[in-house]
């Protein structure tokens, strides 16, 4: 797409949880894993091992980050995306605090020191674990599965109350993405000694953090299970569509409003070095050059692009698009 302020996309909402990120949350034993791995087509990252318990469920053991970076690569590229979505639909990522001290392991082995706070002379590594964790969790959650991460609690003693347990570093950027942060808490055994199913929790009281981007949700399932969520979801989105007169569409639907302008490093090069030819015949080299020193460098040229420039090669294409515009309608 080209991006036109004047010609802009209209937001929708898609029906169901596909494309979603659902964050659930709690102590130990309340069916968090349990029923993330009923929902659609599950694939599941083990920084635990919560399915020791849990048979029929297609996963890869995650012993490090650079497992999880392998197996993110293969269901996040492009070369991959089509087939492995065909296979899976929900990516189950437990748990978080666990991905988290992976990430700082691999972080400090990078940069051959103990702890993050050692490092870059005892300034600490904090801005490139954030970064390593943001990159790998940001190419998952735009590849369009439904992504549910699982959580311990804690008690927040700022808050005064409970919430999803970890580094701020790795929980922040999950619970800012997550439409849906669902708390859950046990409903003990019946008469029989049997465990009653947990309730879950979808809007923040004065005990606990939970919340939905949903207006219209039930924020209370007295039976937390992966169809029940997935109902409550699909009867909020009616609710909107009933109060609000929308009309809601499928989540390829909604997925063409959210992608920007193709960041193919050849296709940006070959459309630079056109454009680039046909002002320098206009005597606009000057311009040109401007251009490409201003966003890449003194001194740099086109031949100077690495594929690592891809956005800086839009920022330059867009521009001299622009001047030849600029020109075409003087001559007009």
């Amino acid at each position: 797409m080209i991006f036109d302020i004047f010609n802009p996309q209209v937001s929708v909402v898609s029906y169901g949880l596909e494309g979603k990120t659902i964050t659930i949350y709690g102590s130990n034993n309340l069916g968090k894993t349990k029923q993330a791995t009923r929902m659609k087509k599950p694939f599941y990252l083990g920084f635990e091992k919560g399915i020791k318990a849990i048979a029929g469920v297609n996963f890869l053991p995650v012993n490090n980050w650079a497992d999880f970076k392998k197996i993110n690569k293969q269901l996040t590229s492009k070369a991959n995306l089509e087939r492995a979505k065909e296979m899976y639909q929900t990516i189950i990522f437990d748990e978080v605090e666990a991905s988290a001290r992976y990430c700082s392991r691999y972080v400090c082995d990078k940069f051959e020191v103990e702890t993050i706070a050692e490092g870059r002379g005892g300034y600490g590594l904090w801005k490139e674990y954030e970064m390593e964790y943001w990159e790998e969790i940001d190419k998952l959650l735009n590849a369009g599965y439904t992504v549910v991460f699982i959580a311990h609690e804690t008690f927040d003693e700022k808050r005064g109350k409970i919430v999803p347990k970890g580094d701020k570093r790795a929980i922040a950027p999950v619970i800012d993405n997550s439409e849906i942060v669902v708390y859950l808490r046990s409903n003990g055994i019946d008469e029989k000694g049997n465990v009653i199913k947990s309730s879950g929790y979808m809007a923040e009281t004065k005990d606990f953090f939970a919340r939905s981007k949903l207006d219209y949700i039930n924020p209370y399932l007295q039976e937390f299970t992966a169809e029940n969520l997935e109902n409550a979801v699909i009867e909020a989105i009616k609710k909107q569509e009933e109060a609000e007169g929308i009309k809601a569409v499928s989540y390829e639907e909604q997925k063409e409003t959210l992608e920007s302008e193709s960041l193919d490093f050849d296709e940006l090069k070959k459309g630079i070095l056109k454009a680039g030819q046909t002002l320098y015949g206009l005597n606009k080299s000057e311009e040109v050059n401007e251009i490409i020193e201003k966003n890449l460098g003194k001194g740099k040229k086109v031949t100077d692009f690495a594929k690592s420039h891809v956005q800086i090669m839009s920022v330059v294409l867009g521009e001299l698009n622009d001047i030849l515009k600029a020109v075409e309608k003087t001559e007009a």
